[in-house]
């Protein structure tokens, strides 16, 4: 069986991470040229090829650490995007003013955190999450957040038409697509390693 390891895989090489958004969609041609075309997911999922190339030996030692404790591609994990770390429209410092979240209605008291693309975050840094009510922050001691599914909940639910705006840093649950990492050794001090595949999972 599978789990989440609730661990941030950090690579030393913040650039150079390719970054692709995925929707899977069967696309059937028919004799009449038009097409059917149906979605396999509901959202857009990110896949992450990590370059490594020729490394000091101890930083290749500690990515095959890393695999190993993951099982390879068996236990997810968390990753932090480079191209999209937080809720901020510039990849900085989030605000709880980034994103909407929803609309008071005197009920409702949990809201899931989102980006303003809408892909779900799962995975926030708690102590990083901001929630505003028509524009006016709460107090941090008011909000209380999931870290294992990015909900949020606020001790009194917002009244009616009140708007629920939120935002944080966050990381992406995903696991390897490597069955196997290859290392040559180059000399004595460095070696060289396969690039690293991530796939985004829900978790």
């Amino acid at each position: 069986m599978s789990h989440f390891h609730d661990v941030v895989f950090v690579p030393r090489l913040p650039f150079g991470v390719n970054v692709a958004s995925r929707r899977h969609i069967d696309v059937v041609a028919l004799s009449s040229g038009h097409e059917t075309r149906n979605s396999r997911t509901a959202e857009t999922m990110r896949r992450y090829t990590i370059p490594v190339g020729t490394r000091p030996m101890a930083e290749i030692r500690a990515i095959l650490a890393f695999f190993e404790a993951r099982g390879g591609p068996l236990h997810a994990f968390r990753f932090r995007d480079p191209v999209e770390p937080s809720t901020a429209a510039d990849g900085a410092a989030p605000a709880a003013s980034d994103v909407q979240l929803g609309i008071g209605d005197g009920a409702q008291a949990r809201f899931q955190l989102r980006t303003a693309s809408g892909r779900v975050i799962r995975k926030p840094e708690p102590s990083s999450v901001a929630m505003a009510l028509d524009g006016s922050v709460l107090d941090p001691g008011s909000v209380s957040v999931d870290p294992a599914t990015g909900i949020v909940a606020l001790s009194a639910a917002p009244a009616p038409a009140v708007a629920v705006t939120g935002g944080c840093v966050f990381d992406v649950p995903v696991r390897f697509e490597n069955q196997s990492l290859q290392v040559m050794r180059a000399d004595a001090d460095s070696g060289s390693l396969d690039d690293l595949v991530l796939t985004e999972v829900i978790a």
